[in-house]
């Protein structure tokens, strides 16, 4: 029996996708057989394994060629046809297979198991396949047909594929809130690549999709309350992603668009996608800023204000308006602290403040802000210099450190970002907050730093105080035993 022959008989034992299910024997496969095929990229074996005659040894095979061909990477015109005929085999094959979804067995047919991973291909090698298989289904649109064209031809300029979402978007039944989604989400994809065509077909789509979803479920009242919350969720979420790509594709949806945002007062974190479209709109604004009077809702808030810079240009005061409500609600968001940036909306001095005030929510304001831009440090001179200050301030010898009742989480903010940012020049200052604080958390974290950060000359200094003190002497052998206990990079 050749080696090719054995591999092909370990297959024929069963299927197992992750390598992490509860069957021990199928696990042992995809580890030490499967793994060692896909890490010499072994193309052949796998593309042979997709032209099998058996169920199992197909699932193996599309498995392997999955995680081999990460980009364009089949350069052979010959290997390329090839692969795109199994794509096409694929994407028909109703054969059923089994494996273990966690502790649970699975049943489900090839297509459908593949589908994810057909999508996750460069749609340079899928798409011919699979326009073909979605335009030869027309009129029999089913979760795969949907998944293709949400993910694979909507992401392709081809003005084959409008009317084609279109055609199978009016064979979706209406309770069908999951289908018709992905649709809402093709024309989106489709928006980035090309200009939309037919915005009267769409804008009439849509509008039977707002008048459906206002309709009675039937049979609503006789599910369980779960299912009844699951099914408010999906109309909920077709509901605000219907208008936002309404407002995206530039719909005439002005009056459903109000009437939503009136209604609206729970987080929409895309809001901002339909201020863009309605910045000009002084109807739209009002409903805004009438939300953010009303509203103690920090999340809802902070959607708001992502709007509001959007609206800038026509609302008053409104840098005034985010810095209130950003303190008032304590908010910490990456993107609105981004966009606050990017507007100007706060500086130098607004960050000293905090920095200066000390309060939590403060101190972590301004770590995510530095994270994300750690040239500040440098370019706000007076901002580095109270950072410092921070490095370089012990409550025993400075009376208004020993009043600030928030001294040890501004020094605890600034060593950590030593840590985020890795500022080498600046770890000489950790040796004295070692040597001086007494609060071990602290103490562990300035060692930390000194190990991972220093340089020859701080390690010496450490070492040559560690001689002398004999109690530090014995802090720093526990602290680096228990990193030795553990992987450093974990610490912390």
């Amino acid at each position: 029996m050749s080696h090719k022959e054995k591999i092909i008989n370990v297959f024929r034992k069963g299927y197992e996708p992750t390598g992490f299910g509860p069957k021990e024997k199928l696990n042992s496969i995809f580890n030490n057989t499967f793994k060692p095929l896909v890490n010499k990229k072994d193309l052949n074996i796998f593309l042979e394994l997709c032209e099998s005659s058996e169920p199992l040894l197909r699932a193996w095979g599309f498995l392997g060629l999955s995680h081999i061909i990460k980009d364009k990477s089949i350069y052979e015109e010959e290997k390329k046809l090839r692969f795109q005929k199994i794509i096409a085999n694929i994407l028909t094959d109703k054969s059923r297979i089994e494996y273990y979804g966690g502790s649970s067995e699975i049943q489900t047919t090839l297509r459908e198991h593949h589908v994810k991973r057909v999508c996750e291909f460069d749609p340079v090698l899928t798409f011919e396949p699979v326009y073909r298989h979605v335009q030869a289904h027309t009129g029999k649109t089913d979760d795969v047909i949907v998944d293709l064209l949400e993910n694979v031809l909507s992401k392709v300029s081809d003005p084959r594929i409008e009317p084609l979402i279109l055609n199978h978007a009016n064979n979706i039944d209406k309770t069908n809130f999951g289908f018709k989604l992905s649709i809402i989400n093709a024309f989106e994809n489709l928006s980035k690549k090309d200009q939309i065509k037919d915005k009267k077909a769409i804008s009439d789509l849509f509008r039977n999709y707002l008048r459906e979803l206002n309709e009675d479920t039937p049979k609503i009242e006789s599910l369980e309350e779960s299912k009844k919350i699951e099914l408010s969720n999906k109309k909920k979420s077709l509901h605000e992603s219907l208008l936002k790509v309404a407002a995206v594709l530039n719909l005439d949806f002005e009056k459903e668009t109000l009437e939503f945002l009136d209604s609206l007062n729970s987080p929409y974190e895309e809001l901002y996608k339909i201020a863009e479209q309605y910045k000009d709109n002084e109807r739209f604004k009002s409903i805004l800023l009438d939300k953010l009077e009303n509203s103690n809702n920090p999340q809802f808030i902070k959607d708001i204000l992502m709007c509001i810079m959007i609206l800038h240009e026509k609302t008053g005061n409104w840098k005034q308006l985010i810095i209130e409500n950003v303190n008032k609600y304590q908010i910490i968001d990456n993107d609105l602290i981004e966009e606050m940036q990017k507007f100007n909306v706060f500086d130098e001095t607004m960050l000293i403040k905090f920095l200066n005030e000390g309060e939590k929510w403060q101190l972590d304001f301004i770590r995510e802000f530095l994270l994300n831009n750690p040239e500040i440090l440098e370019m706000w001179v007076e901002f580095q210099n109270q950072f410092i200050k921070i490095l370089t301030s012990f409550q025993s010898n400075d009376e208004s450190i020993n009043n600030d009742p928030n001294f040890y989480e501004k020094k605890e903010l600034a060593l950590k970002l030593l840590i985020d940012l890795e500022r080498k020049d600046l770890v000489k200052y950790c040796i004295d907050n070692f040597k001086n604080l007494d609060d071990d958390h602290l103490r562990k974290l300035s060692l930390f730093i000194i190990i991972k950060l220093g340089t020859n000359e701080i390690l010496l200094e450490l070492k040559q105080y560690l001689e002398t003190n004999k109690e530090s002497a014995e802090f720093f052998k526990k602290f680096w035993r228990s990193l030795e206990n553990r992987d450093m990079q974990f610490y912390y």
